[in-house]
């Protein structure tokens, strides 16, 4: 059976606007031609911006840390291993908060899934989210999810869900994100990007982490 070819929503170019073309388009409908034409070439200027997972490390931020990331297929690799001196680390987040603003208990994503070289203690991989907590928009702390505290199951960690993952926040642990919000229910995911980081300090051995997955309320 053969379909039948839907018109597409949007222009993708000027001559798709052209004699009538533009009555055709409902994702904007337009008034006329020009209009129409306009809209393609506003989008060549200015190209939607896509929100892709973002690489981040000790040289990218230009400190004395060293450390590397890669991201291929939406897997990110966290190489804490050039033996720096001063410490490693790397991580991702993506660019946009799309949760900024939000009460936390609004918040239904929040995760991802690792694998390392080595398993992890306190302080070397961790998901963090900026928390707004006297309501005016910038970030007063941050509530600090330890893959030490908050395992997860099988590598995949579900900080929303898992009954079992402690969070803390200014020296305050929490058991999980229930105990967090209810004890909290006024604060706010903050203007500031959440991510997720892995850290070596000098006394520490190198390691090599995975992330996959990532959920950042996004």
């Amino acid at each position: 059976m053969v379909g039948i070819a839907q018109a597409a929503t949007s222009p993708a170019t000027a001559n798709e606007c052209k004699n009538g073309g533009w009555k055709t388009f409902t994702a904007p409908a337009f008034k006329n031609q020009g209009q129409c034409v306009s809209y393609v070439e506003h989008l060549k200027k200015n190209p939607p911006q896509t929100n892709n997972l973002t690489c981040f490390s000790g040289p990218t931020d230009l400190s004395i840390y060293g450390g590397t990331c890669s991201i291929t297929n939406g897997v990110a690799t966290l190489n804490n291993s050039d033996s720096n001196p001063n410490g490693d680390y790397s991580g991702v987040y993506y660019p946009t908060n799309a949760s900024s603003g939000q009460l936390l208990s609004s918040i239904t994503s929040l995760g991802y899934t690792y694998s390392g070289t080595v398993s992890p203690t306190p302080g070397d991989l961790s998901l963090n989210i900026p928390v707004d907590t006297d309501i005016n928009g910038t970030t007063d702390a941050y509530a600090f999810v330890d893959a030490f505290y908050c395992p997860g199951t099988a590598g995949t960690v579900d900080v929303i869900h898992d009954p079992v993952c402690g969070i803390w926040v200014n020296s305050i642990e929490y058991p999980n994100w229930a105990a967090l919000i209810a004890a909290n229910p006024t604060w706010k995911v903050s203007s500031d990007v959440p991510f997720i980081v892995a850290e070596r300090t000098p006394s520490e051995p190198s390691a090599v982490w995975t992330v996959s997955n990532v959920q950042l309320g996004q």
